[in-house]
């Protein structure tokens, strides 16, 4: 694979699979929490035991990055439900492989999350939260318009060490 970022962007497509695809996003997934354990609050224990049906339920929630057919990173987005906070969607689940980061990658599939919430229309806000310490992905987060919102100490637990998670938002 090339060195220059623009030549490995080219390579990259940014789609939503289809459920039958539950495999590739639980493979991807489990390896993003066993890779990186304290930038998620789940665990790899707790979602290696969902079933297909919820792998195949979750899936519509993410935006996949491929390099030609494997699946390199993903991002998750909700739209809230509640009457009271429709006009709020979350972004969650960002990960991209050690090997592809650096290339533009995350940046690509953050702008797709954020066209997506965009084009739904009614949404006038996007929040999620960062662990503190993952300063590349807040710069990101910061380069493309969120801003701090607050920080909750200690909210992770994890290998003996406790995480503080940085809590951002963008205002649409």
């Amino acid at each position: 694979m090339s060195k220059n970022p623009a030549d490995v962007r080219s390579l990259i497509t940014i789609v939503r699979l289809p459920p039958d695809r539950w495999q590739d996003f639980r493979k991807i997934r489990l390896e993003a929490l066993e890779t990186e354990p304290h930038a998620f609050l789940s665990s790899s224990s707790d979602e290696e035991k969902f079933s297909e049906i919820t792998w195949r339920e979750r899936i519509p929630n993410h935006i996949f990055a491929l390099n030609g057919s494997d699946v390199i990173g993903l991002i998750g987005l909700i739209f809230r439900a509640r009457e009271k906070q429709k006009h709020i969607a979350d972004i969650f689940s960002f990960y991209v492989r050690k090997e592809f980061r650096g290339k533009g990658i995350g940046n690509l599939l953050l702008l797709e999350a954020l066209n997506v919430i965009s084009s739904r229309g009614g949404i006038g806000k996007i929040e999620l939260s960062v662990v503190a310490d993952q300063k590349p992905a807040i710069a990101l987060y910061e380069k493309n318009g969120f801003r701090h919102a607050g920080v909750l100490a200690r909210e992770m637990f994890v290998n003996g060490n406790f995480h503080d998670e940085v809590l951002m938002e963008k205002l649409l």
